[in-house]
Formats: structure tokens, C-alpha cells, sequence
């Protein structure tokens, strides 16, 4: 231990004489976000080191241990699920410079100093100080990983149901994304409008946190990005913005491998597996635990249940995205940002875009693997051939692109690219591409509607806002496929359930806080997803229909629930839908899959629903005659430390639905700022 001391310790005289703390200044607005200035881009990432480090410290450590392979230290069991498949993909081998410049490099350096400094200047809030110091490669690892599990490895992963990684079926909750734009000749006002609206979780490593970054050298953007990550990935800077969303293509690919022994077959040969002792350590555990990973020529491979699968992802080795997005972030004309998209390092991003100029534009330019029609593709491949062996990605030309359609409208709610605008502009595959998502659910059926009937208007930014904060499931659509069996009880057939069946069929399906059916209906899809074993979000996908029984079982569960804790069948929406932390707490409307998304998490202490993800982070970009024009909302408040002033000051306006504006002008930042100081101790 005194050894991990007197190193950290080194590395922060090493640090100190390197970073001048003094040419970087940090401004508080008065709702406690951060603004970072500083001469070079890479003096502002070592502002946002240190700002994320003072407002998330435990989700930004946590990210980081992740990238080390140390999380299992910190989280036990849940942490070393991260520490294996860091090993497990062989993460922890890439060398992560190679693959960028020099300048985005620099910036990685200057977080990851900012971040040593905060916490060599308060050791008391290290998790675990043998970790330190952070390193640029830590940094940009524990980036890669992170898309990694989201381009469909935890998915997978999932799938095959494993024992030692069941609990990676928590690991990314795929709450998914609204984003659109709208030209300045469907807009009332005349400008081009971008709404950002990222579904994540509200709270932990994945949480979005909101910051401001500019520097002499001309980089200025303001929006979001996770703990440990050293630039925003989502915002706008004066010329251009952009938002992201999910992606649902078939990018991973699982091998049913025939093994005998220790081999595996390969066409006609048998191949030996290559096999790599990783040490894990877990909380609590005096002794470290040892795990060997095993890699084909297909992918890693995982045993289980006596099954050997791999698993393929084009994304494993690709190193460039915090290239992109800084290119993308620094980007000041559509010409240059398409340069930057063209990096095609981003594995599983749809991206919503639009500027200053009036042009807006969607792009699913994921990796896409180029597939050989000639062979079978399934989940899994049983027999494999080395015809099934991902090797190249789709290029950009070929993927789903729509720019500047002539209805001035792109959107994305998660759906598939074939639905992206207005019919007459839809983009369609020049060839077969293997894999494409195809299926389209709820949000992306509701939007359809509500686009249809603004057809030859204009949108005012309230009306705009209406559409964002729709709390309906689509009239005809996967939802009332899915779940016709909930709305076609037989009241007759089920006597004692016979008030609750009519009670079901009289709600307008839409969750409004002061509806007095929707909470009926909704612990009946809650019990649903536990008896299913499905998310509402995956049903949807998967066309997956409960049966008549599921939803009788549902159904009593629900009003069994009711009765107890309220005394009756119709509380309003609001009373058992809450929202907040830190003993701040309000009730809201919304649901899991509507547009204003909420996600939940039963409290079964208290017998009501907590919010636990969907609507995070909301901002809305203008370009008008008058100027650039910007609002965003965040959930709970800018910082994460339950002593801050800033933990909770943005719950009520949230679920308000209220808007703060925001500024690029740095003039602006200082005059109004209410504490401006040095990342220094």
C-alpha cells in the first residue's frame, strides 16, 4: 500500500509541473453546470477531468476501474463481470494511440491529468488508490468497452443465458433515444430545429453529465457525456449539432462451435482454442480469482451449459471513436462534419443532425458487417464456415443516409432507417444488406402518427415540445398487437377481475399524471415483464404476446397491489409513479416506451413505481434569423454528490417539463457566473 502512496504521490509533483492548473478556469452557472475554459483543448479536458471528478466521482472511478480491470475490487461480483469481459474481448491488448492523432491523444492525456490532480489533491476519495494514476489508455479504454457491450455483445451475451455473467443482463439497459430536426421551412419561426433526447440510465456510470468545454483554439460545445469519457459525445457547438440514438442492426454474430477436446473445428480443420489466464479480484475475497479466456478464429468463445459459442463484432478492434467525436465536436460546417462521420468509427450510433445553414440530415452509419449471401445467417450458426467469418464493414456509401429530405423533416426514435422521414423521402437500400434492422415499435409508430398529422404545416417549437412530451401508445401498432390479449379479457369469463377488465378497456392509452386508469394497466405490464421474462421494450421488438394467463396472473397481481396500498383501483397516475432522490420526490406522468419515456423500477417497501431511466438529458438547438438559441433540461441535478446544492435543484423543473436556456457565448458564461475558480486544491 505504501507503495501505491508514494507512486500516486510521484505522479502528482509529475503532473503539477507538466499541467498549469492556473490557465484553466472553471465557471458555475447559478444551476450548478460547468463551463471550462483554457487556452488549448487539451488544458479544457483537463478542466472536465477535474469537474467530473468534483460532480460524479464514484460513477467517473467506477468507469475508469472498469477500464483496468479493477472494478471487482470496488463492486464485487457486478465489477468483475467488467473486469472479465475487459479480458474477455481482449480490450485490455489494444494499443489505443495507434489509432488516433496526435491531438486527440493530447486531450486524453489532459483528462486523465485533470483527473489524477482532483484526486491526488483529495486522496480521501479514491475507491481504491493502487488505481491511480489514470492513464490516457485507461481512458480511452474504458470508452471502448463501453461500445462494445452496446453494439450487441451484452445483447448477446444475454441470450445465451450465461452463468458466471447472469448478472450482464444489467450490465446495458437499452432504454433507447428520441432525436429529430426539422428544416427552417417547416419551422414557424424560420430556423432549423434539433431535438436531443438520450434515454439512459438517471443515475450511475451511464448517467449523461452536462458540461461546457471551449479554449482559445476554437473548440466550444456544450452537451453531454458519461463519467471517464474526456469530450461530450452528444450537444452542439455555434455552427452545428447533433443527438444519437440506438441502433438495433444485427451487428454481433453467435457460432454454436462443434469442439472435440480442446479443439474446435474450422472448415475441415480441427484448431486448437487460443486460451489466456486473467486474474480477477473480487471484493471481500483475500485471494484473487483466475479465469481463462478462450479466442477463435470467429471471435472469443465462452463455454456454456456444456456449449462453446464465439462471438463476432467488427467493433472489437476499431479505436477511433473519441476521434470522431472530437472531430465532430470541433466540426463547423456540414462539409466537415461529414468528413468526420466518415471515420465510420462510431459501431452502433444512429445520428440526428442539423446547423446553422438549414441543413439536417439522418445517418445510421453503424458497423454493419458485409455478409455472405450465400450462406445461411441465424442466431446462432450452427457449423460454421469460415464464409461466416465477419471481416469488413458496409461502407458508408451503402448504409442509411437521409439529408435535407424536401418535407424538412428526420427523425429517429429507435425504429428501423427504412422509416426516418416523410414517405416520399425514405431511404432505400441500393442492395441486400444482411442484418438491417427492419422492425419499428412504439415510439417510432407514434411519431409517424403525429408527423402525419402536421403534413403541410409548420411546427412552432411548443408544438414541437407537445410531440416530445406525448405520453400515448400508438393507436395501431406493436403495442395493441402485442399486448391484445390485456385489452380483450373477457369480463364474463373472469367475474372477480370483471371491474379491473372494464377499467383496462375504458383507458385511452395514454399515461397522464392525473389518469385514473393508467396505473392499473401499467402494474399489469409490470408483473408482465417479470412473468414473460421480457421487457416491455423487447416484447415490442420481438413480437412477443403474453399469453391469456400471463395477463390474468398480471392482472390480479395489479389489483391485489392497488387495493393494498391505496385502497382503491384508481389512483391517480402521478401518486404511484414518483420521481426524484435525496428527499426530493414528485409524481410524474409517462411510461416505458411512449415519448416521454420513463423507465421503472419497483419499490416494493412502499408498493410504488421510481423512475429509474428513459427521458435524461433534453436539449433543444435553434438556428434563427435572431441567432443560435438553446434550452436543455437534466433530471435530477448537475452534480451527483448528495452534499451539493446541485443534487436535486433540477428534479421539479424536470418534471415540469421546464427548459433553461444555455449559451455558447463565453462573454455570457462569465458575467453571470456565480463561482468561477482554478482545477486547483
Amino acid at each position: 500500500m505504501l507503495k501505491w502512496l508514494l507512486i500516486g504521490v510521484g505522479w502528482g509533483l509529475l503532473l503539477a509541473q507538466e499541467w498549469n492548473p492556473q490557465r484553466i478556469v472553471i465557471y458555475r452557472d447559478s444551476l450548478g453546470v460547468a463551463h471550462v475554459w483554457a487556452p488549448t483543448d487539451a488544458e479544457a479536458a483537463y478542466g472536465l477531468g477535474w469537474v467530473q471528478a468534483e460532480d460524479v466521482p464514484l460513477p467517473l472511478q467506477y468507469n475508469l476501474l472498469a477500464a483496468k480491470g479493477l472494478l471487482g475490487k470496488v463492486l464485487g461480483k457486478e465489477g468483475a463481470v467488467w473486469d472479465f469481459l475487459l479480458y474477455f474481448t481482449g480490450i485490455d491488448t489494444i494499443d489505443f494511440q495507434k489509432g488516433m492523432s496526435p491531438e486527440t491523444w493530447r486531450l486524453l492525456e489532459g483528462f486523465a491529468a485533470g483527473v489524477n490532480s482532483y484526486f491526488h489533491a483529495h486522496p480521501e476519495k479514491r475507491l481504491l488508490p493502487e488505481a491511480f494514476p489514470i492513464r490516457a489508455e485507461d481512458v480511452a479504454r474504458g470508452t471502448h468497452l463501453v461500445l462494445n457491450l452496446l453494439a450487441g455483445l451484452g445483447r448477446a451475451l444475454k441470450w445465451v443465458r450465461t452463468s458466471f455473467l447472469s448478472d450482464v443482463e444489467e450490465l446495458m439497459e437499452g432504454y433507447g433515444s428520441n432525436a429529430w430536426a426539422i428544416a427552417p421551412h417547416r419551422s414557424a419561426d424560420q430556423g432549423t430545429w434539433l431535438l436531443i433526447n438520450s434515454h439512459q440510465e438517471l443515475e450511475g456510470r451511464f448517467a449523461w453529465y452536462e458540461v461546457h468545454v471551449g479554449s482559445a483554439e476554437g473548440w466550444n460545445f456544450i452537451g453531454g457525456t458519461f463519467p471517464g469519457a474526456p469530450l461530450p459525445f452528444i450537444g452542439t457547438n455555434p455552427a452545428l449539432g447533433w443527438g444519437h440514438t440506438l441502433a438495433y442492426h444485427h451487428l454481433t454474430e453467435v457460432y454454436l462451435l462443434n469442439v472435440r477436446g480442446r479443439r474446435y473445428q474450422y472448415d475441415s480443420s480441427w484448431l486448437p482454442f487460443k486460451q489466456r489466464r486473467v486474474r480477477l479480484s473480487l471484493k471481500g475475497l483475500p485471494f484473487p480469482l483466475f479465469r481463462t479466456v478462450y479466442s477463435t478464429e470467429y471471435g472469443p468463445a465462452l463455454q456454456v451449459k456444456g456449449k462453446w459459442y464465439a462471438f463476432a463484432q467488427l467493433s472489437y478492434t476499431e479505436t477511433r471513436a473519441l476521434e470522431q467525436w472530437y472531430r465532430m465536436s470541433r466540426a463547423r460546417s456540414f462539409h466537415s462534419f461529414m468528413e468526420a462521420l466518415k471515420l465510420h468509427a462510431l459501431p452502433t450510433l444512429n445520428t440526428v443532425y442539423a446547423d446553422e445553414e438549414g441543413h439536417i440530415a439522418f445517418f445510421s452509419w453503424v458497423h454493419l458487417p458485409e455478409r455472405d449471401s450465400a450462406v445461411e445467417w441465424r442466431i446462432p450458426i450452427r457449423f460454421p464456415l469460415p464464409a461466416h467469418r465477419l471481416r469488413a464493414k458496409v461502407s458508408v456509401e451503402a448504409l442509411p443516409t437521409v439529408i435535407d429530405p424536401p418535407c424538412g423533416y428526420v427523425y429517429n426514435a429507435n425504429q428501423t432507417p427504412l422509416r426516418s422521414t416523410c414517405p416520399s423521402s425514405e431511404w432505400r437500400p441500393k442492395r441486400s444488406l444482411i442484418g438491417l434492422q427492419r422492425f419499428t415499435y412504439n415510439r417510432g409508430e407514434r411519431l409517424a402518427e403525429l408527423w402525419a398529422k402536421h403534413e403541410g404545416k409548420v411546427f412552432t417549437l411548443e408544438q414541437l415540445r407537445q410531440i416530445k412530451h406525448d405520453r400515448c401508445y400508438a393507436s395501431e401498432g406493436s403495442y395493441r398487437r402485442v399486448f391484445a390479449e390485456l385489452f380483450a379479457l373477457s369480463p364474463l369469463k373472469y367475474p372477480r377481475l370483471a371491474e379491473a377488465i372494464q377499467a383496462v378497456k375504458r383507458w385511452g392509452g395514454c399515461a397522464e399524471p392525473t389518469d385514473t386508469l393508467t396505473a392499473l394497466v401499467m402494474l399489469t405490464h409490470l408483473r408482465l415483464e417479470k412473468l414473460m421474462r421480457l421487457s416491455m421494450a423487447e416484447a415490442l421488438i420481438l413480437l412477443y404476446a403474453p399469453t391469456e394467463a400471463e395477463v390474468v396472473r398480471a392482472l390480479r397481481w395489479a389489483v391485489k397491489t392497488l387495493k393494498k396500498k391505496y385502497g382503491t383501483l384508481y389512483p391517480q397516475w402521478s401518486q404511484v409513479f414518483r420521481h426524484g432522490r435525496g428527499g426530493v420526490e414528485v409524481g410524474v406522468g409517462g411510461a416505458p416506451e411512449v415519448l416521454e419515456a420513463r423507465h421503472w423500477q419497483w419499490d416494493s417497501q412502499r408498493d410504488v413505481l421510481r423512475v429509474k431511466g428513459g427521458d435524461g438529458l433534453i436539449y433543444w438547438v435553434g438556428w434563427t434569423p435572431q441567432g443560435q438559441v438553446i434550452y436543455s433540461i437534466q433530471p435530477l441535478g448537475a452534480s451527483h454528490v448528495a452534499e451539493s446544492p446541485y443534487y436535486t435543484n433540477f428534479i421539479l423543473p424536470f418534471s415540469e417539463n421546464r427548459l433553461f436556456p444555455r449559451t455558447l457565448e463565453w462573454e455570457k458564461v462569465r458575467s453571470t457566473a456565480v463561482r468561477v475558480y482554478h482545477p486547483a486544491k
